[in-house]
């Protein structure tokens, strides 16, 4: 087992979702690997340098950018390919499959370019698609992106599953030697972004894909689920303030106000890790499928609750009142498990 593959598949462990929260148990680049190349190692994974064939597919599938590909930096081809221009992204039966970009990343070229066209006629013949888990990936990015470029009314990438015979000077167009020209692993990319965010470069980049169109993009609601983020709802009555799910989410999706009555989530931020389901000890939280494009484009957040602090009349310290209790609910906790210590030696039987 290691970090780093014989084909360039390198994992970053300090984004990985089970790095950022121990009981963390995503899996989706276990699932995917077609050679079962990817495994868990003490519960962090690792990839086995022997059976990794460089396929790239777990790199779309990763929501945190932990696996990337040392060789081709999608972030950089997409800032690269700018807008406007004809994309055909085909493997050219090179290492750099189409699986290595990710939903949100296509959406992001597919409000760029001009159009987008994905060739995949060569995929039922190739090594790297064992049991068809590639190709299935693939589409299944692409249909994604499809439902939500149509959701905002924009042209959908097309898919190109007939095999034509072209010439050397025509492959010249081709995507891999589009990836060449392109630079990719320029480290200046890097400069767009700041080190210390917590958000995803694939993420940023995709906002600032929709900034790009703001005049367009619809301003009602839609409803759709997409598995690349997701809307979250607090309790009012159950949630106690603790903080945890703020302090356990990746992306900073949720946030404290300075003088932590409201607790702020911002959608675009949000990677659907369900961390803050899984840590929150009232099971305070739920999801639904609504967006605001508009909001996305614009990183607007909003409060999923505000609390009213009132100070307990039994161990003085504030807590979230929420109806017209004057006592907190470790007092009343602590007097129901322990009401026998309350008892007088007199009414003993």
């Amino acid at each position: 087992m290691s970090f780093l593959s014989n084909d360039g598949i390198k994992i970053e462990p300090l984004k990985c979702l089970r790095g950022e929260y121990y009981h963390n148990e995503c899996s989706k680049c276990i699932d995917i690997c077609p050679t079962t190349a990817i495994n868990l190692v003490a519960k962090r994974i690792a990839i086995d340098s022997t059976k990794c064939i460089g396929c790239n597919v777990c790199v779309g599938v990763c929501p945190t950018s932990t696996i990337i590909n040392s060789g081709f930096d999608t972030s950089a081809f997409i800032v690269k390919s700018g807008f406007n221009q004809e994309l055909n992204l085909t493997c050219n039966n090179s290492k750099n499959c189409i699986s290595v970009f990710k939903s949100e990343e296509l959406i992001s070229l597919g409000l760029r370019a001009k159009s987008v066209t994905c060739d995949m006629s060569k995929c039922e013949e190739c090594k790297l698609n064992i049991e068809s888990k590639v190709s299935d990936a693939i589409e299944k990015n692409i249909e994604e992106a499809n439902r939500f470029l149509g959701h905002i009314n924009q042209k959908t990438i097309t898919i190109n599953k007939e095999t034509i015979e072209i010439s050397r000077r025509q492959a010249l167009k081709s995507f891999v030697k589009d990836v060449s020209s392109l630079d990719v692993q320029d480290d200046s990319i890097d400069m767009l972004f700041d080190p210390k965010e917590t958000l995803p470069k694939s993420r940023a980049i995709f906002q600032n894909s929709l900034k790009a169109i703001v005049d367009t993009l619809p301003t009602e609601k839609i409803n759709d689920k997409f598995s690349f983020f997701t809307h979250k709802n607090i309790d009012f009555k159950s949630c106690d303030n603790c903080g945890d799910c703020v302090q356990f989410c990746p992306t900073n999706a949720l946030s404290f106000t300075s003088d932590k009555t409201k607790i702020l989530f911002m959608q675009l931020r949000c990677i659907a890790c369900g961390i803050c389901d899984d840590i929150c000890k009232q099971k305070s939280f739920s999801s639904d499928d609504g967006f605001d494009v508009v909001s996305l484009a614009f990183s607007r957040a909003e409060v999923l609750i505000e609390n009213h602090f009132i100070i307990c009349s039994e161990c003085k310290v504030s807590f979230p009142q929420k109806e017209d209790e004057k006592i907190c609910k470790r007092c009343i906790d602590f007097a129901n498990n322990n009401s026998s210590l309350f008892t007088l030696a007199k009414d003993i039987k």
